[in-house]
């Protein structure tokens, strides 16, 4: 299941119901059309909401959150979906005084952007474009502008008859331009010009896309267009469009899309690209100043952070690294990637390493595990090259406490991964989802917080090498160890049907106190949360990889792999 905004992607009024179930009966691709990604938002006087003309990370993060939806649907429809982007900067650029050559530049970058993302469930249109007045592509500025005069001629004179109407749809439009409209001597009249130029605009789109089901950026009712975010819930709760703002990092180093304008440019630097074009705000601080380390600070999608070399700068070992400053950015932003880094191959360099980070937590077969295929130790399917629930370690860890006799799971807080040999071929990658981006999701399709947190879940696993042979009941929500944020926690369930024979073993999961239907219902529901593009981080090994993971406040889990060696270290930490 889907979930976007508050509402379920399929609990939609009837007219939408209906054009989806046209579509999926056809067996056809559902082709979702959003006008959006116009130009970045002009500067006003001295004040400016965005950092400059061109796309950056935030129109990055919202070009990666579509594309997630559109392949999520792929996921479990055979038909498949995309994302079809109508720039609309024909529309409204003459009204707002942006230079053609700013609208060019901003749509060109936009469209590479997302062809070095290699984001393939999304494609760019023009207005023009779609109904066939205008070529699809305008490769100079030249170009361009015959398309945007073109488009604004026809516009003009196809509909600019369209009778006025005033339902939710348009309120929320006009509440959204309340605060997104530049400065005006007559404010009203650019706010009614722009309304009406929109009205026109979706009589256009109706008439050119039938089959396409309308995404709007703005609140909607569902009975002709369907909301949606751009970004994941925790990066954006004042819903800015990211030709309106920027992406900055805060200093607990969690994301927030701002207004520009209103940051303290005494307390925040601007970061640039490797292009040298301005990319993302960063709060000023010593989490950040590496001694001795000149490194890059980049957001993973959509959780995490990289850490690498700056260009020119390295390669730098390991073992200069800062190890009490990255636990500090792991509790805040994980996981945490080391890309680039050298280290001895030596494990003692490794465990001293981990040393520094915590307290190393022992297990039966030492600290230091090799995590490979290997058919000698048993410890389920850890040791394979099969896929793996979502999980967080030390789950099936139990501790006898030494008061009451009670067997109690001792997870440990951090996962230290260093990769010694990455699968050459497909799968083998590791997802990590992320407690702050999962827990805004809950909600009327699944659960509200407040009642998650009354309940518990209970698990088993046999007992192997490692772990298992206890009856579990744990809660779902619990306080971090240290930073005492709600974080979530819960064992996808693991069927014998998933498992491969001999070398796995199911684990069974289930609500305490519930009849199992009803227990069923919401761990999947709650696993399809774990799944989600906007919570899930999706990593692809590269050799020498180093990945430090707050295990209290994330999920874990591995794909299946085959015809590849696949090797890390890892350790964990208290």
């Amino acid at each position: 299941m889907l979930y976007y905004r508050f509402r379920s992607l399929f609990q939609v009024r009837p007219v939408l119901e209906k054009q989806i179930g046209d579509i999926v009966s056809k067996k056809e691709t559902v082709r979702f059309i959003l006008p959006a990604f116009p130009f970045k938002a002009p500067a006003e006087g001295s004040k400016r909401k965005t950092l400059g003309p061109l796309p950056d990370k935030a129109e990055e993060i919202a070009l990666q959150t579509l594309n997630g939806f559109a392949e999520s649907i792929a996921e479990m429809y055979d038909g498949g979906a995309r994302v079809v982007i109508v720039s609309d900067a024909s529309i409204y650029g003459d009204l707002l005084n942006i230079t053609e050559s700013d609208a060019f530049a901003y749509n060109q970058e936009l469209q590479k952007l997302a062809a070095s993302l290699d984001l393939q469930y999304l494609e760019f249109t023009s207005p023009g474009a779609l109904v066939g007045i205008v070529p699809q592509e305008a490769p100079t500025l030249e170009k361009y502008s015959e398309v945007l005069s073109k488009t604004r001629d026809h516009l003009a004179h196809s509909f600019s008859h369209v009778s006025s109407f005033d339902d939710e749809n348009e309120q929320a439009t006009s509440w959204h331009y309340d605060t997104a409209l530049p400065e005006s001597n007559q404010p009203a009249a650019l706010k009614n010009a722009i309304l009406q130029r929109g009205k026109a605009y979706t009589a256009l789109l109706e008439s050119a896309a039938l089959s396409a089901i309308r995404l709007s950026i703005h609140e909607s009712n569902n009975v002709s267009k369907v909301t949606v975010d751009l970004f994941p819930p925790a990066t954006n709760p004042d819903f800015i469009t990211p030709w309106h703002g920027a992406l900055a990092i805060l200093p607990d180093a969690s994301l927030r899309v701002v207004d520009a304008s209103t940051v303290n440019k005494n307390e925040f630097e601007v970061v640039n690209n490797a292009q040298g074009h301005p990319w993302l705000l960063r709060v000023k601080c010593d989490l950040f100043k590496w001694p001795g380390i000149e490194v890059d600070f980049e957001p993973l999608f959509p959780c995490g952070m990289q850490v690498r070399p700056k260009e020119a700068h390295g390669p730098f070992r390991f073992e200069d690294v800062d190890m009490k400053r990255l636990r500090r950015l792991a509790l805040s932003s994980a996981p945490i990637l080391l890309r680039d880094f050298t280290m001895e191959v030596e494990k003692e360099v490794f465990r001293e390493k981990a040393r520094q980070l915590g307290e190393i937590q022992q297990w039966p077969f030492g600290d230091i595990l090799e995590v490979r295929e290997n058919v000698d130790i048993n410890m389920n399917n850890v040791l394979t090259n099969e896929a793996m629930p979502f999980h967080y370690d030390g789950v099936f860890k139990m501790a006898q406490d030494e008061k009451t006799g009670e067997w109690i799971s001792t997870p440990p807080l951090f996962q230290m991964f260093r990769n010694r040999s990455a699968s050459q071929y497909k799968g083998g990658a590791t997802l990590f989802s992320s407690s702050r981006n999962l827990l805004p999701l809950l909600g009327p399709d699944t659960i509200s917080l407040e009642e998650l947190r009354l309940l518990k879940w209970k698990t088993f696993t046999e007992v192997n090498d490692a772990f298992g042979g206890h009856d579990l009941h744990l809660p779902f929500i619990v306080a971090h160890p240290e930073t005492g944020a709600d974080t979530f926690r819960f064992h996808e369930s693991w069927p014998e049907c998933k498992c491969v024979a001999e070398t796995s073993k199911p684990t069974i999961v289930q609500v305490v106190g519930w009849p199992e239907a009803q227990s069923d219902a919401l761990c999947e529901k709650l696993t399809d949360l774990l799944y989600d593009r906007r919570v899930v981080y999706h990593h692809h090994w590269k050799a020498g990889d180093f990945i430090f993971n707050d295990n209290a406040t994330t999920h874990h889990t591995r794909t299946a792999f085959s015809n590849g060696h696949r090797e890390h270290w890892r350790v964990h930490v208290n």
